[in-house]
């Protein structure tokens, strides 16, 4: 099974493409470049909590969701673009501003040998401005300040070929390809995860030989290793995660968790990807988030998230306010558990069965265990709460709906409703409320929030969230 491979929605999109037929190469260039656009609009928005401002940005948020479900990345990204500009002004975008946020780069690979000398890098028009090419458009890429590479490309897209720095006497380094347009007086900035690894080829061999000698996966170490040595091997064949990921360091870790020790511990705080053993045979991708300090004595709380269609649980981390969820929980001293669960309206993951894994090595507190869902996830909140009953202390459904079968699961458990009056869930949201409240349920709190919409519904009810979680762990 492909981990971090093609994603449900890119495989729908190419099945909905028949005339276009674009390159699935593409798609994964166009969804990545999204993803950075988006955490560029969530730490934006951060910075300005003023009515005015965040009013003017979401009239342009306003067009992302609807966008990004019909596979128009590169409008969404321009919406993305749009509404970071209205955070910062009231005024429109000049062309020189939108020529210079509407290119994008393109490396040949995220992962190559060490011994590799350059790399061709692909410039393009992520969405279409009108006019022609500034004149004095200019594109600057490189890995460090010693090795500048400067084009004035008239026409898209535009391959160029930028020197590798020397890995020297390094296993290898997870870098940064930095990539800057100046356009008139306008500059964008931007960095793409790169990694270089010393003999690459011989050392994603040898960990794949190992892993495939294994008869049972039965400890995350395993399971890690041995998803860790398919997404390495598909980066380095050119495939193109949603985010930017440590090849370098995932690979030398996988390494270090062949020897059968723990590698994931209590003792060692941080965040991370792993993948959980959930049978002899399958395993769940999870990010996780290691609070210091923790004695294995003390159980803490634990909050679970589940990401809406389409993302994955790197959104948590990395988008829905800039990762605010991880600060929540860091400010506590909680422990959070994100999971992969690519675009499942069917089902929920095995959350259960993640907890326990993970509750061997982590001081996890049974009786305060907290669930929140955005969109989708927000479905599998209300799936997961009936399947396991006794499971949950609290659980936060944002911007989705769910079909309640079971309500005396529901009975006295904290449940927190939220979503945005221009959120297209509004309605699945208000009848999730009424099934809960009609069903029995007497601890439900419903809050809609004005001029919120389904992408920013997340950071906007978190602050809420955690206020019926931490009743609930006192």
């Amino acid at each position: 099974m492909k981990r971090f491979g093609l994603t449900i929605a890119v495989v729908l999109l190419l099945a909905t493409c028949a005339n276009a037929q674009p390159k699935a190469a593409d798609v994964l260039a166009a969804r990545y470049e999204l993803g950075q656009r988006l955490k560029r609009f969530e730490s934006e928005w951060e910075k300005h909590d003023g009515t005015a401002a965040r009013k003017r940005s979401l009239v342009h948020v306003e067009k992302l969701t609807q966008q990004f479900f019909s596979f128009q990345f590169g409008e969404a990204g321009r919406s993305l673009d749009l509404a970071g500009f209205a955070l910062l002004t009231e005024d429109e975008p000049g062309t020189s501003r939108q020529w210079a946020w509407s290119l994008y780069a393109v490396p040949e690979a995220r992962v190559v040998d060490g011994k590799a000398k350059e790399l061709a890098v692909t410039i393009n028009q992520f969405y279409t401005v009108k006019g022609d090419v500034p004149k004095n458009l200019e594109v600057q890429l490189w890995f460090t300040d010693k090795q500048i590479t400067t084009v004035k490309p008239t026409k898209f897209p535009h391959t160029v070929k930028v020197p590798l720095p020397p890995l020297g006497d390094f296993a290898g380094l997870d870098r940064k390809l930095y990539f800057m347009v100046e356009s008139g007086k306008e500059i964008r900035r931007s960095g793409i995860g790169v990694s270089q690894v010393a003999d690459l080829e011989t050392r994603l061999a040898a960990l794949k030989k190992t892993v495939a000698g294994w008869d049972a996966i039965d400890t995350i170490e395993k399971a890690t290793a041995r998803d860790r040595a398919e997404l390495l091997s598909d980066l380095a064949g050119g495939t193109i995660s949603e985010t930017d990921l440590p090849a370098a360091d995932l690979l030398a870790s996988a390494e270090r968790m062949l020897d059968g020790k723990e590698f994931y511990t209590a003792a060692k705080p941080g965040q991370f990807w792993l993948s959980v053993p959930t049978d002899a045979k399958k395993s769940t991708p999870v990010r996780v988030f290691i609070p210091k300090g923790l004695d294995p004595t003390k159980p803490v709380p634990v909050v679970v998230a589940l990401h809406g269609a389409g993302g994955s649980e790197n959104l948590f981390f990395e988008g829905y306010g800039g990762g605010r969820i991880v600060t929540e929980c860091r400010d506590r001293g909680w422990i959070l558990v994100a999971t992969r669960s690519g675009l499942n309206f069917s089902g929920s993951p095995p959350v259960p069965a993640v907890l326990e894994q993970l509750a061997k090595r982590y001081p996890l507190d049974p009786k305060r265990t907290f669930v929140v869902g955005h969109s989708m996830g927000a479905m599998q909140t209300i799936e997961l709460v009936q399947k396991h009953p006794d499971r949950f202390a609290a659980a936060a459904a944002l911007g989705g709906s769910g079909t309640v079968k079971d309500a005396k699961a529901f009975a006295a458990l904290p449940v927190f409703v939220g979503v945005g009056d221009k959120d297209f869930a509004l309605s699945g949201a208000r009848a999730l409320n009424k099934a809960l409240t009609a069903g029995g349920a007497k601890n439900v709190m419903y809050k809609e929030y004005a001029g919120i919409e389904h992408m920013v519904i997340v950071r906007e009810a978190l602050a809420d969230v955690f206020a019926v979680f931490d009743k609930a762990a006192k």
